[in-house]
């Protein structure tokens, strides 16, 4: 019989909040990822850092076994208005060089990909929202993301137009040319990746455009709200964000299981 893995043994992840946590959603992210995490019983510890307020201290990097980075507001390359965002920038590019686990979801996504060397944009295609498909390349698929196509709940009007050298695309759409990526040491091990469809060692970090977040009873509500608070939005959006057949929600499970036993295989591990 499989037991709850002990407190002190679960990974410490740094929930890194790119916003001044005001809004139902910022003020939400810890309370969505453990449900999302307690659905498929991957035991982690997440403690909130605000990295909008101050920069995030490099002396404490050691301290987590890993980083996440969720959707914020804020526009990646907006730095005029969002100027920490240089210091949050900085804090990834030391990440990735030490070889530590991130995880970014939606804005995260994005500001990974530009600081370490790619390019996000305004989605010429307009807001992505509620429930949108991909198809799942076969690097995407060998790490289990799904195969041909998958889904998630989304909410961004701003996308990844280019992945850095270090990430390998996981899947794209017309509307989207990066859903989620994977990101390697550098650029050949990267390549190297796709050329077989299988990497040699596992990813050190993992992106998702989409929010497999809202797949949970509070995402869900909060995802509503946000709808509801744009004209139309509940109108066209509505049914897909509620996800009556559950279908988006097993997906958002099924994608969130492969990412976390990649980048933190004893949040599954037996006590």
């Amino acid at each position: 019989m499989r037991h709850a893995l002990r407190w002190w043994k679960r990974p410490r992840l740094a929930l890194l909040i790119p916003v001044v946590p005001t809004s139902a959603y910022s003020l939400s992210l810890a309370k969505m990822l453990r449900e999302l995490c307690d659905a498929i019983d991957c035991r982690v510890a997440i403690h909130e850092v605000d990295v909008a307020s101050s920069p995030f201290d490099p002396a404490l990097i050691e301290h987590f076994d890993g980083f996440i980075i969720p959707g914020s507001v804020a526009s990646a390359y907006d730095k005029a208005t969002y100027p920490w965002t240089s210091h949050l920038e900085a804090t990834i590019r030391r990440l990735h060089a030490r070889g530590r686990p991130m995880l970014g979801i939606c804005y995260g996504h994005q500001i990974i990909s530009q600081a370490l060397g790619g390019r996000v944009e305004h989605n010429s295609a307009g807001l992505q929202a509620a429930r949108c498909d991909f198809d799942v390349t076969a690097l995407g698929a060998s790490l289990g993301l799904g195969d041909g196509t998958a889904a998630l709940q989304y909410h961004h009007n701003d996308c990844v137009t280019r992945l850095p050298p270090c990430a390998a695309n996981l899947g794209c759409s017309a509307s989207c040319p990066a859903h989620a990526s994977a990101l390697f040491a550098s650029p050949t091990t990267s390549r190297m990746a796709v050329s077989r469809g299988v990497p040699a060692d596992p990813p050190i970090g993992i992106t998702l455009q989409g929010h497999p977040e809202f797949s949970t009873p509070a995402g869900a509500a909060i995802l509503l709200d946000i709808l509801h608070g744009e004209e139309g939005g509940a109108e066209r959006y509505g049914d897909s964000a509620r996800d009556a057949d559950g279908r988006t929600a097993a997906q958002a499970h099924k994608i969130t299981r492969a990412v976390m036993g990649l980048l933190w295989p004893k949040a599954f591990a037996e006590s």
